[in-house]
This record gives C-alpha cells, structure tokens and sequence, in this order.
C-alpha cells in the first residue's frame, strides 16, 4: 500500500463532485493515509484566494493524517517555453506543474483529431514546453508526464520520439530535483495497448536521477488512494523505486 497521494482535487475546480475538503479529509483518514496534499487546477493569479479558503476548510475538518496545501498550476498556453500561469507561488506547500493544453492554441485536446495543428509542429512545441517546464526549479513535480503526448498524437508512430525527448527532460528534472509523478488517472487515459509500455517513461526518470512520487489525480472521493494503474507501473520497476513526499517537498528542507 502507498501511504500517502499528492494529487487531489476538491469541488472548487467545477469537474469533481462531491470533493469538498471534509470528504477528501474523511476518506484520507478512512484509508489510513498518513499524508496528502490538496492541489487544485490554478488557472491564473485569481487562485491565491481559492487556497486560503482550501486552508480553512482543512482546519476545521481536523483530519488525523498531514494535509499540504498545494496546486496543480498550469502551464501557459500562450507561450511555448513552459512557463507557469503563475510566477508568485509563494503560499503554497506542494507545486505540481499541469501541462494539459496545446501549446499556443490553448485547448485541451482528447484526440489526435482535435490537436489543431500539423504532426510535427505539435512536437515540436510540445517538447520546447516540456523542456522548458523541468527547468523551472519552482516546480516540485512534472504531473502525469506524457499524458498531453498520448492525445495528441499516434504513439504507434511517435512514442520513440516522445522516450527521446523525455531522455533530455530527465536529465534537466534531475539538475532541478522536479519529480516526476506516477499518476493514477493517467492510466484510464491511454490507450490499452500503451498502459503496459508507459513504464519506460519512468525507467528514463530513474535513470537519469529523477525522483518517483505518487499521486492519484482523484476527482472524486472514491479515487483517492487508488493505484491499480501506478501498481501495474510500480510492480514493473526496482523495489523501493518510490519516494516518499519528504524526499522532494521542498517545505521541510
């Protein structure tokens, strides 16, 4: 059992339902889980506000486990350089970057069909964006990495590419110390044939240095904790391969 999941949502986001922060908080406890981290999508520099109320709400919830307070911060668009939609992340226990848009057209993609642009210059943004993102040491983790990749482009054709590109950002997460995130909601994202293979990925990652942490990505209550994905992954790696969060939480150092 993984004892802890740095990546939940609450309702604030308007896609989890039922999230409200006593709920994540009762079932964390349910589920004997000694630590999580709260870390909601942050869209732009309005969120600050959203995470005062998150610290409130843990509060008065008194969970027995630890509670970070972090954020899923996304990365911006508009630019092709990684960039975060926030500079200032001060405030916040936990920063995991999101990268979940095209790069500089700005919708999230749920096929190659929607990516909105020609083959290669998707990888080619994809990968200045990606480099770009691994060397921002604000960054505590790389959140569900490649995911963006698997939607927008036939992995039959490009996944060589993408372990290729992901040689390089290794090498930058390691420089950084940005951890690179085992995620359970990314598995139902991709497809069958590829679940299996997205442990490559994560072989470069340790590899190259780079820490492993988990989080679940949960969007509802039933969904924390949950690793039958991460396992598959985890079981098909080195025993102890998984960090603990005090291993990368930058807070505690």
């Amino acid at each position: 059992m993984i004892d802890y999941d740095l990546h939940i949502h609450t309702e604030y986001c308007g896609h989890a339902p039922g999230m409200t922060v006593e709920a994540i908080c009762r079932r964390a406890d349910a589920l004997g889980l000694r630590l999580i981290a709260i870390t909601d999508h942050t869209y732009g520099p309005q969120e600050p506000a959203r995470v005062a109320a998150i610290r409130r709400e843990v509060e008065q919830a008194a969970p027995r486990c630890t509670v970070l307070v972090g954020a899923e911060v996304d990365v911006d668009s508009g630019f092709t350089d990684g960039r975060l939609v926030v500079e200032d992340l001060a405030g916040l226990d936990y920063v995991i970057a999101g990268f979940h848009y095209v790069p500089t057209l700005g919708h999230y993609p749920r096929s190659p069909d929607d990516r909105g642009m020609d083959t290669e210059q998707f990888l080619d943004l994809w990968q200045r964006s990606l480099l770009g993102i691994v060397s921002n040491p604000q960054i505590d983790t790389l959140a569900h990495p490649g995911r963006l990749l698997a939607a927008c482009v036939d992995l039959d054709a490009h996944f060589e590419y993408g372990l290729a590109v992901f040689e390089r950002a290794a090498e930058l997460s390691a420089q950084h110390r940005i951890a690179w995130e085992v995620n359970e909601l990314t598995g139902w994202r991709l497809p069958a044939a590829y679940q299996e293979s997205w442990v490559r990925i994560y072989r470069i990652a340790l590899e190259a240095g780079v820490k492993l942490v988990y989080g679940s990505d949960a969007h509802h209550p039933d969904s924390i904790g949950q690793c039958v994905f991460a396992g598959m992954i985890l079981d098909q790696l080195p025993d102890g391969c998984l960090s603990a969060p005090e291993e990368i939480l930058r807070i505690n150092q």
